[in-house]
């Protein structure tokens, strides 16, 4: 499955569901896996606001590299996963979601390396997840704009290293927590984290369990 260009567009109405009031959601799955390379997808998702959200699931597997996916997700209630796993590398991943109550979630585990990903959400009560699960020299960007949205980033496990995680978040009462915890089975080291958040915001940091030489800067205006 090489250079693969793959685009799915949802943006489905139910005549029997329109007659009721209510919608159902969109779902894509999207796998790359075995030693797949230098595919491109895109998934683009839009609903009415009366539909209960959009669902998008994609996974990047065993020895998988040089993929670029995008993920755009127009509404409410939609939600994004992606998972880059065992030792898939150099991968480019792009999530952007318009609306309320949208959920993000990026998990890059298993000594999956120099990946980048960029989370944008735009809305109130907006949720963005990104684990790091024992991978090296990952980039990851979250920008969240509006009201009441939350970030959680957790860099985990054994020789999670020289990962770069930046969380901007712009409006009120949003909340981020970094975690950098290898659990005492060996060094996490030299990961860089910024967050930048405005106007009534909380941020909690916390380093632990043998995690050294990492830096942490919070600026909150």
């Amino acid at each position: 499955m090489k250079n693969l260009a793959l685009l799915i567009s949802a943006a489905l109405v139910s005549t029997s569901a329109a007659a009721t009031g209510y919608y159902s959601d969109n779902n894509s799955t999207v796998k790359i896996k075995n030693n797949s390379d230098g595919n491109h997808v895109t998934v683009y998702q839009s609903s009415p606001t009366s539909y209960d959200g959009n669902s998008s699931d994609v996974l990047i597997d065993y020895d998988s590299d040089y993929n670029y996916v995008t993920v755009n997700q127009y509404g409410e209630k939609n939600y994004s996963d992606i998972d880059i796993n065992y030792n898939s590398d150099n991968n480019s991943v792009y999530v952007s979601q318009s609306g309320y109550y949208n959920n993000s979630k990026v998990g890059i585990h298993n000594y999956a390396d120099e990946n980048t990903v960029g989370v944008y959400q735009d809305g109130n009560w907006n949720y963005s997840d990104v684990y790091i699960n024992r991978g090296d020299w990952n980039n990851v960007h979250v920008d969240q704009y509006g009201d009441y949205n939350y970030s959680d980033v957790d860099i985990l496990g054994e020789n999670a290293d020289y990962n770069y995680v930046s969380v901007s978040q712009g409006g009120d009462y949003s909340r981020s927590d970094v975690l950098i915890n290898d659990y005492n089975y060996g060094p996490t080291s030299y990961n860089t984290v910024y967050v930048t958040q405005t106007n009534n915001d909380y941020s909690n940091v916390e380093i632990t369990k043998g995690s050294s030489y990492n830096t942490v800067y919070v600026t909150q205006y």
